[in-house]
């Protein structure tokens, strides 16, 4: 009977074209991997310069907003204010601080945006041309702080604080002990309230209500804030912004200058609020209709509502500013791949006639490579609109 063999086939190998076959699958899934992975890094970096641009711009307007609203507040002093001449904003000692209570708000606007707003001399050792961006506006908020100091605080000499009452004010230097009849500096004080009722409840019951004696007006620190926009964040050396600036790419940034102390002096010192800001401008409602005779009930002119609004107000128009529209173009911190900016972004538009021209920032104006986004607010000056409507 024959025999079989069974036959069986062996695969020696790959051979060269199913070889590149393969190689050539494999790369082209690699190549796409690698663009898959590219593109999702790359949105990803672009959602987190977004996201640090929206932080910025929310928390700039908010920064501004609140301090406005608080614009004007003097404790419990109720009388009417108003200047007679516009503050110098740079100068520190208590006469000026005295006469500049008197303009809660005040500001320089830039002529252009190639110019920058014109400041007193008494600037210069703060806010130089290489610290302010050309065509950003410059805002002053002048109010005590909400907080009483207390009774025994020792405070800090350079510092300014305001004592007050229904009827009277002072600005006074820090450097002594507050008492229950003390200035800020220790000294007896001229400004004197009502004791609270029941007496137990006064912070000076002990020492002085119940004697009959006059009792101290409530002692607050004194802010100043000036806000402008800097060329940059951080400066290489000092305070003022030059080229080299932030590792060499100069961030345009929302500050201000804060009433401060040093060596026993009164300064201001730099305070950064916001990077990415790249132009602020500040519009102020004006209430002057109905106009004179003033309103026999509040002894001002108007009726708390803003009548039109100016970029750059006199010192009359500031006497009776209410609100004031704050406008800020914001940008990413980072330049953003393949971004070439197309857009113009108009500022300072007149909300009550729309139709009338603002400021208008072209892609020529700017940088083109980074992405932005215009925040804005219409803010009540709460303590100045207040005085002039009627109960």
């Amino acid at each position: 009977m024959p025999t079989y063999r069974a036959m069986r086939s062996f695969q020696a190998g790959l051979t060269i074209i199913e070889l590149m076959i393969a190689m050539t699958l494999g790369l082209v899934i690699a190549a796409g991997l690698a663009i898959l992975f590219a593109n999702a890094s790359n949105s990803q970096h672009e959602m987190r310069r977004s996201a640090q641009q929206i932080e910025s711009g929310r928390y700039a307007m908010d920064v501004l907003i609140q301090d406005l609203q608080l614009a004007g507040f003097l404790g419990e002093y109720r009388a009417n204010i108003g200047a007679t001449v516009l503050p110098d904003p740079c100068l520190v000692d208590v006469g000026t601080l005295t006469a500049a209570v008197h303009s809660p708000i005040q500001g320089y606007a830039a002529g252009s945006l190639t110019a920058q707003p014109a400041l007193p001399g008494s600037c210069a050792a703060w806010l130089p041309a290489a610290n302010l961006r050309a065509g950003s506006d410059v805002l002053i908020v002048r109010r005590a702080d909400t907080q009483i100091v207390p009774i025994g605080t020792v405070t800090t000499a350079g510092s300014k604080f305001l004592q007050s009452s229904s009827n009277a004010f002072e600005v006074q230097d820090g450097g002594g002990t507050t008492t229950c009849s003390s200035k800020a500096n220790g000294s007896a004080t001229t400004v004197t309230r009502r004791c609270q009722f029941p007496t137990s409840t006064d912070i000076c019951s002990a020492t002085t209500c119940t004697a009959g004696t006059p009792t101290a007006g409530y002692v607050r620190r004194l802010r100043v804030h000036i806000y402008f926009v800097a060329p940059c964040n951080v400066p290489s050396t000092g305070d003022v912004c030059t080229a080299s600036s932030d590792n060499g790419r100069p961030i345009p940034t929302l500050k201000r200058l804060e009433l401060a102390a040093a060596s026993g002096a009164t300064t201001f010192q730099f305070v950064p609020i916001a990077e990415g800001v790249e132009f602020m401008k500040v519009a102020y409602g004006i209430d002057d209709v109905p106009g004179a005779p003033p309103n026999t009930e509040t002894g001002k002119i108007g009726d708390g509502a803003p009548d039109r609004y100016v970029l750059a107000p006199t010192l009359a128009e500031l006497g009776n500013a209410t609100t004031a529209r704050i406008d800020l173009l914001v940008r990413n911190p980072e330049p953003s791949p393949g971004q070439v900016e197309t857009k113009t972004y108009n500022l300072s538009v007149d909300p009550i006639t729309p139709t009338a021209a603002g400021v208008s920032i072209t892609p020529a104006d700017v940088d083109p490579n980074y992405r932005r986004h215009v925040y804005n607010a219409e803010v009540r000056l709460v303590n100045l609109s207040s005085r002039k409507e009627i109960p």
